[in-house]
C-alpha cells in the first residue's frame, strides 16, 4: 500500500491545494470527530475510542495514565481510516491501584497536514466502581504551526533495478507553546514503494522540525540495501534522495589441490620415521638369527 500517496490524495475531499514543489502552508487539514464510550470506565471493562474524519486519514491515538502508555491504548491505536472515514480502537482496561485519570491525545495525518486533540476518562477498581458512566465527544483541528512537505526519489547504480519498499515512522515535533511530539511507528501493510532512478513521490505535509524515518525493509534488484534516511521538514519543502549502491559480488575461493612432497616412496607409504626403519630391521636379523640357532 502506498501510504504517503493516500495521504495526498485524502485531502482531495476537503479541497486541499498543494503546489507543484509541495505545500508550504496548511490550507485544508482534516479535521475530525472522536467519541469516548465510556467517561468513566471500570477495571476489566472494554473501552473504545472512535475517530470519524474523511478516508484514508492517518489516525494515531495515545492513552496515558502518569506519564506512560498504559492499558494497551497504543497496541491497536494507529492505522487509516476506512471508507466512510471511521478509525476504531478498542481495548480491555488493566488493572489501577486507584481512581485514575486517562489521557487521550489523538493524531491526524491526511493530505492537508497534521490535526490533533485530547481528551481524557476515568478508570476506577473494581472495589470503587463509577457512580454513572456515559458517552463523551471531542473536536481535533489543524495544530497551529508551520507545516510543510516535500518530495523524496530514489537512485540507483548501474546494474540496479527494480523498486525498493521502506517502512516509514513519523516523528511528529510541534515546537512553541504547546510543544506536543509523537512517535508513530505504521502498521504492517503501510509502506512508501520508490523506483530506481524513477519520478519523485511527495512527503506528508508535516509541523517543521517534524522528522520521517525512511528503512529500506527491501532494497531493488542487485542493490546493497541503504542506511536509514531521516528526512527533517524545514521551512522550505526538503527534496531528499536516498541512494541504492550495487551490491558487492561474492565469488567463493577456488579449492588449492595439495601436493605431497616428493618422497621417493609410493604415495601409499606411511611417512615412517627413519630410526623406526632402522629398529624393525635389527628386529628382523635378530628373528632370523634365532630360528637359524634353533635349526642347528
Amino acid at each position: 500500500m502506498h501510504l504517503f500517496k493516500r495521504l495526498i490524495a485524502a485531502g482531495g475531499a476537503a479541497g486541499l491545494l498543494i503546489g507543484l514543489s509541495g505545500a508550504t502552508q496548511v490550507f485544508a487539514v482534516s479535521s475530525f470527530t472522536g467519541t469516548i464510550l465510556l467517561d468513566c470506565a471500570v477495571v476489566g471493562q472494554s473501552q473504545k475510542i472512535t475517530v470519524t474524519s474523511d478516508p484514508d486519514v492517518l489516525i494515531h491515538i495515545e492513552v496515558t495514565i502518569g506519564g506512560s502508555t498504559a492499558n494497551d491504548g497504543t497496541k491497536n491505536g494507529t492505522g487509516l481510516t476506512n471508507e466512510n472515514g471511521t478509525f476504531e480502537d478498542s481495548w480491555t482496561i488493566g488493572t489501577v491501584s486507584e481512581t485514575s485519570t486517562a489521557a487521550i491525545r489523538v493524531w491526524a495525518l491526511s493530505g492537508g497536514g497534521v490535526a490533533s486533540a485530547d481528551s481524557s476518562f476515568e478508570i476506577h477498581p473494581v472495589a470503587a466502581p463509577c457512580p454513572t458512566s456515559g458517552t463523551t465527544s471531542f473536536y481535533g483541528g489543524a495544530i497551529d504551526t508551520q507545516q510543510v512537505g516535500g518530495s523524496v526519489k530514489k537512485t540507483c547504480d548501474a546494474g540496479v533495478s527494480g523498486n525498493a519498499v521502506f517502512t516509514p515512522t513519523i516523528h511528529v515535533k510541534v515546537v512553541g507553546a504547546s510543544n506536543l511530539s509523537a512517535t508513530i511507528v505504521l502498521p504492517a501493510g503501510l509502506t512508501l514503494t520508490l523506483g530506481c532512478n524513477g519520478k519523485s513521490l511527495d512527503l506528508p505535509i508535516l509541523p517543521v522540525t517534524s522528522v520521517i524515518t525512511l528503512h529500506e525493509s527491501t532494497p531493488p534488484t542487485g542493490a546493497a540495501a541503504a542506511a536509514d534516511t531521516n528526512i527533517t521538514i524545514t521551512t522550505e519543502p526538503v527534496s531528499a534522495t536516498i541512494h541504492n549502491a550495487k551490491a558487492a559480488v561474492v565469488t567463493s575461493p577456488t579449492p588449492t589441490a595439495i601436493v605431497l612432497p616428493a618422497t621417493g616412496r609410493p604415495a601409499s607409504t606411511p611417512n615412517v620415521p627413519w630410526p623406526a626403519i632402522a629398529l624393525m630391521g635389527l628386529s628382523a636379523l635378530a628373528g632370523a638369527g634365532l630360528v637359524l640357532r634353533r635349526r642347528l
